[in-house]
């Protein structure tokens, strides 16, 4: 590796074993997800409490996370920016272990907090503005005609998510999988709270979601511009820190596809309202509201259906018992979305370096040498 100290040649293949032998989000997934949200939303519909009773399955990380222990203390004996990259990303991945072993414990929320903190600065704030300035968004006459003048009538319609139809969700990401001849199967799933989730190897869409041609269009090209894509670059990169990704690097490759949508014409005033009530479902539940409050809330604030309330609040929740916070992912969004668009502006040349991988704004100093080239979506 080019540039890279002995130190960090040593460590690299040992930390990207640790990073493969976790996997946050399938931890903190409920094993009863479809069965107790078909049972919430019936419940929220009613009018009643919608309490969940989760079930985690128990994971072991206590080799992992000795191993990722070992793995930053070793390279802290460098120093060097690279070396640092390397480290603080094998902290990460150890309060990711940590997550992953606690899921539905008491623990589990102290962790949450510290995994996915505010980002530096006004950040937080300016991210929080966007969302209550979002949550009024609403769909004018301009947004509809220009949606009719396509010549595509269908773009209004509404098709099961992993349908038949070749306008489904699931038909248009293995098309389009298909086309860029990417190295992923695609395949539906039931237990998804998100509407797709891509992984090492895979794109997993929701089961029996209600989706529109819009959404489907939208969500294809988040996955798989905004997340299938880089990771592909990363196998071909010289460092693995570009597939395990850097430090907040996978939360801000969410800014990055959020950015993408805006491009291409997809952040629809639906698109904002929706990304609104998942920032503000994650600050209430930070400020003390339980599951139940967070997803009345939903309904009686946002105009979400019960459904769509169940589904931001699980979100917002998983990992925990639906009492304490739960992961709280869904923050970064639209902080990341600040991030990166503010930095695009001013350099839109590291666009390559942010896509050819997981990589944070904080890391592209350092990682700009090593990157390969990726074209602009």
């Amino acid at each position: 590796m080019t540039g890279a100290t002995a130190i960090v040649l040593e460590i690299d293949p040992a930390l990207r074993a640790a990073w493969r032998s976790i996997s946050l989000l399938a931890a903190v997934t409920p094993a009863n997800a479809s069965k107790e949200r078909a049972r919430l939303v019936a419940c929220l519909a009613r009018g009643e409490a919608p309490v969940p009773s989760w079930e985690y399955r128990r994971i072991d990380v206590t080799a992992a996370r000795r191993e990722l222990a070992r793995i930053a203390a070793r390279l802290d004996d460098d120093g060097a920016p690279l070396a640092s990259l390397y480290a603080a990303r094998a902290r990460e991945l150890d309060v990711e272990a940590a997550l992953a072993g606690a899921a539905g414990r008491p623990a589990f929320s102290a962790l949450a907090a510290v995994r996915f903190a505010p980002f530096a600065g006004a950040t937080a704030s300016r991210a929080r503005a966007l969302a209550e300035s979002w949550t009024a968004a609403r769909d004018d006459e301009a947004t509809a005609s220009a949606r009719a003048s396509d010549g595509n009538e269908a773009s209004a319609s509404v098709l099961a998510s992993d349908g038949d139809d070749p306008r489904s969700l699931l038909a248009r990401m293995r098309a389009e999988v298909g086309r860029l001849r990417l190295p992923f199967r695609v395949a539906a799933h039931e237990e998804l709270s998100s509407l797709a989730a891509t992984g090492e190897a895979a794109i997993f869409v929701a089961a029996g979601r209600p989706v529109s041609d819009d959404t489907a269009r939208r969500t294809v090209l988040h996955e798989v511009h905004g997340h299938a894509l880089p990771r592909v670059r990363a196998r071909e990169a010289e460092l693995s820190l570009f597939a395990m990704g850097t430090a907040r690097g996978v939360d801000e490759q969410e800014g990055l596809a959020l950015a993408l949508e805006q491009r291409h014409g997809f952040m629809t005033p639906s698109r904002k309202r929706e990304l609104a009530a998942r920032h503000l479902a994650v600050s209430a539940m930070r400020a003390g509201a339980a599951f139940p409050d967070v997803a009345r809330a939903l309904v009686r604030d946002h105009g979400c259906s019960a459904l769509d309330a169940v589904l931001v609040a699980e979100r917002a929740f998983r990992g925990a018992d639906g009492r304490a916070p739960g992961l709280g992912r869904e923050i970064v969004y639209l902080e990341s979305f600040v991030r990166v668009s503010a930095h695009l502006a001013e350099r839109p040349d590291d666009e390559a370096c942010l896509a050819s991988g997981q990589v944070a704004l904080d890391a592209l100093a350092v990682l700009r040498p090593f990157a390969a080239a990726a074209p602009r979506a």
